[in-house]
């Protein structure tokens, strides 16, 4: 393998595995990866067995497995450290933007790579991040103690709606209709789909857009004010130049010529006249 890694900085160290970011020094760009040394060979068996039972959701991953130095070193890519916990302000934001992020969250989950054992650790482990745009990614510093091979989907979509429901909590007292359908929903581990939480969150949402359509309309309007303003300014002298020539030619000819063609078209209906 033509990769040889320098460790930048060493984050977690245990019995089971060690975490580093190291750059690769055989590549001229020097790209970060995030690397697991796995210490514990039944954890790597289980890991590499994970992987394969996976294998049509996980045909893409970037995970790179080799064995040097005696060591059992598991290569994800590096991505930029913006924890949601550290980075989420929900004061700042307004109800439609939390629910944003939460929906961010889901399909993030949804489109994942990683297996569902380990999506179930960087979930519980808060490997999520959030980006300066409310997109929302996770990271593969994954502490692989608790290692779980039969964790599920089900597993997983229950998790990431509590963290959606703790994104939604600032929330609970404008009584907003996403939050109220998670506590309840999670209180009884109702979900075993991330479609199930998605669709349940986009439906949630348009209720709280219908209550804000007024506040739309007039953000709108703030918006388009001087637009308006103008069409409307171009219709009253429009209909102004109209009313003015109508006025002369009714004193001229004594009535409105253009009129006639509208009198005229009702006083036959069909073949009977109605002056008769």
């Amino acid at each position: 393998m033509s990769m040889r890694l320098e460790t930048v900085r060493k984050v977690v160290e245990n019995e089971v595995n060690d975490i580093s970011i190291c750059k690769n020094v055989s590549n001229p760009t020097q790209e970060l990866h995030t690397v697991i040394d796995v210490k514990d060979h039944a954890t790597i068996r289980t890991l590499l067995g994970i992987y394969e039972k996976e294998d049509e959701r996980c045909k893409d991953s970037d995970m790179l497995y080799f064995s040097a130095e005696g060591k059992n070193r598991v290569v994800y890519p590096y991505v930029k450290e913006r924890p949601l916990k550290d980075f989420y302000m929900s004061d700042a934001l307004s109800l439609p933007e939390c629910e944003e992020i939460g929906k961010n969250l889901v399909l993030t989950c949804m489109t994942s790579e990683l297996p569902y054992p380990l999506l179930f650790l960087a979930l519980k482990q808060a490997q999520v991040h959030l980006a300066a745009d409310r997109n929302v990614y996770l990271s593969y510093m994954l502490d692989l103690t608790d290692l779980d091979a039969y964790k599920e989907e089900k597993d997983c979509v229950r998790l990431c709606a509590e963290i959606v429901r703790d994104i939604l909590s600032e929330k609970e007292k404008s009584k907003a209709d996403s939050y109220v359908l998670l506590f309840k929903k999670t209180q009884r581990n109702s979900y075993l789909r991330f479609t199930e939480l998605y669709r349940d969150l986009d439906v949630a949402g348009a209720k709280e857009r219908k209550r804000n359509l007024i506040a739309a309309f007039w953000y709108w309007f703030g918006d388009n004010r001087d637009r308006l303003f103008r069409i409307l300014f171009v219709v009253v002298a429009i209909l102004a130049i109209f009313t003015l020539i109508t006025l002369i030619t009714n004193a001229i000819f004594g009535d409105v010529p253009w009129l006639r063609f509208f009198i005229r078209s009702f006083e036959t209906i069909g073949l009977e006249s109605l002056l008769q």
